[in-house]
């Protein structure tokens, strides 16, 4: 864990962002997971005094699903363990997610309509269940897409007056849900709702067809990120979200910094809850000269990597970032007494033509437009020291890519908090992680030892990162026992990890059979699709032989007459 600030001191108030990676059927994992650190929330601050309020949730693939059921339980009262475990453990299969037709293996359709019923649970009787305290403070969710049609943007090249042009695939939605605000905040407009979004940003392409959303709503943000070719239809078709992140930590806790709105002493940290966190010998094969890695083993490592790569080389980012953000409190305070007359005036024109020079270039976190409180935007009336430090905080902050930032704790929560040796793999953990993480859909007993999994590495969390988050002791014991009392059951008692498809019940195994035929249909009919890319690419292909056969015959032409 990253500790940028002294922990000696009970806390009184904590503030938390989380970041969900995806994962198919492994959101089963992160489900756990959230229930546990929500159920940890509630009672540090119903029962502990400790005011804890969940800012910001983001997540791409499956972790933006997990996500915002997340953050409704939160806003709604509803107890985070059932409302979780009936979604992720009870409420999907692979029956549910077979598609229908020729479109797509797969298919979200049905389950788009189950959602009111798994986000609104029942009980024996038929109604609704219990409800206790929610949380009284919006929550900002950011969903992380892989965009198809591309965004254009101008970067500044060597030349001004012609810039270069690039083209980004990553985008996201931006949502703020509010307390009591009920299904409706999430589930309509239709094709606009934080509900579609998800599901685009879950849409993993070796399964689902893509998913379209209507953006118009998003364009002035757009255009203030320079993007030039905004579609005049507003809508756009997205992919699986995990594919193609871009600041996946970082955005999250800009959105919280928005939604915080300022300074105060609450302890802030980042949670980061990956299924995938390999320890090094989960990954030592690939350096085996002795393995002889298939296809298929070939591609589910590459597809994992992917997401991977970009999640924790945004961690490290932010962990430079805390390092940079003390650096530049160190030379602020270093330089600030020595600031002559007309300081403050000369630091007021640099800061003008920064200012001037962003409104240039391409703004990839809107939010910090509103986050620059660490950074003192108003310039104040007076003169002298004071101001002159004001304004050179300011300075630094912008050129180091600072502004806004303030420090905040990170952590991983992950399969290895519960590794029994430290030689043991986390692939020995997973039950769902065969068939490209799909597996999981196969099983009600895979998702439910996954469940458990995710809770129990809370549990294992909980009471050394309580503890270095400067929560009481004794206030971190009883939270402990809280969450231990509320999990449905033990993982030890649904333990299902490194499961194969020999370990799959006859139903399970007809399942996959069932859904090669389905796989099998959707091929068959985009076999027109496949003639009709050949015949577009075909004529270029013949543009190219022919260049090459005729560039050969010019060749031997020059040899002759020479």
């Amino acid at each position: 864990m990253s500790t940028p600030t002294d922990a000696d001191t009970p806390t009184s108030s904590l503030r938390i962002s989380m970041t969900l990676s995806g994962g198919a059927s492994l959101g089963a994992y992160q489900a756990g997971a959230a229930a546990g650190l929500l159920t940890a929330v509630r009672h540090l601050t119903h029962e502990e005094s400790v005011e804890t309020t969940v800012d910001a949730i983001g997540g791409a693939s499956a972790g933006s699903l997990v996500a915002l059921c997340a953050a409704h339980s939160l806003l709604e009262g509803i107890d985070p363990v059932r409302l979780l475990h009936e979604a992720w453990v009870e409420g999907v299969s692979l029956e549910l997610l077979r598609g229908r037709g020729g479109r797509a293996p797969l298919s979200f359709e049905r389950l788009r309509d189950r959602v009111p019923a798994l986000l609104e649970p029942r009980n024996e009787s038929g109604g609704p269940t219990e409800r206790g305290p929610r949380q009284e403070h919006p929550i900002a969710v950011h969903v992380g897409l892989t965009g198809l049609q591309g965004l254009d943007y101008p970067i500044r090249g060597l030349r001004r007056d012609r810039p270069v042009t690039g083209t980004t695939y990553a985008d996201w939605g931006r949502f703020q849900l509010e307390p009591g605000g009920g299904l409706e905040q999430i589930t309509k407009p239709e094709g606009e709702a934080p509900l579609d979004f998800v599901l685009a940003s879950a849409a993993h392409p070796g399964g689902f067809a893509p998913r379209i959303l209507d953006r118009r709503r998003d364009e002035k943000g757009y255009e203030s990120r320079g993007i030039e070719n905004f579609p005049e239809s507003g809508k756009l078709w997205y992919a699986d979200g995990g594919l193609m992140q871009s600041q996946p930590l970082g955005r999250v806790l800009a959105a919280a910094r928005h939604l915080e709105g300022g300074g105060g002493d609450a302890r802030r940290i980042h949670l980061l809850i990956d299924p995938r966190s390999e320890d090094p010998a989960g990954s030592g094969q690939w350096s085996d000269p002795d393995f002889d890695p298939s296809w298929q083993i070939g591609l589910a490592r590459s597809l994992a990597i992917l997401p991977a790569q970009v999640l924790y080389e945004d961690l490290r980012r932010i962990e430079k970032d805390n390092s940079r953000i003390l650096w530049a409190d160190q030379l602020i305070e270093a330089l600030a007494p020595h600031l002559g007359e007309g300081a403050a005036d000369a630091l007021r024109e640099v800061i003008g033509r920064i200012d001037e020079d962003r409104k240039g270039l391409r703004a990839d976190e809107p939010e910090l437009e509103d986050a620059r409180e660490r950074s003192g935007d108003g310039d104040g009336d007076g003169d002298g020291e004071g101001e002159g430090a004001r304004l050179l905080r300011r300075a630094v902050d912008e050129i180091a890519g600072l502004a806004g930032e303030r420090p905040v704790e990170v952590d991983v929560i992950s399969p290895l908090l519960v590794l029994d040796e430290p030689g043991g793999s986390v692939t020995s953990l997973l039950a769902g992680e065969m068939m490209g993480d799909f597996g999981g859909f196969l099983s009600r007993e895979l998702r439910a030892s996954d469940f458990g999994l995710g809770y129990e590495s809370v549990l294992a969390w909980l009471p050394d990162g309580l503890d270095r988050c400067g929560v009481d002791a004794d206030a971190a014991k009883r939270t402990v026992g809280a969450v231990e009392g509320c999990r449905l059951y033990g993982w030890e008692d649904v333990r299902r990890g490194d499961a194969g498809v020999g370990d799959l019940t006859w139903e399970a195994r007809l399942q996959i059979v069932r859904q090669g035929l389905q796989t099998a249909r959707v091929l068959a009919s985009g076999a027109g699709d496949v003639r009709a890319l050949r015949e577009r690419l075909g004529n270029p292909l013949e543009r190219m032989r022919g260049m090459i056969a005729g560039r050969s015959g010019r060749g031997g032409g020059g040899q002759d007459g020479g």
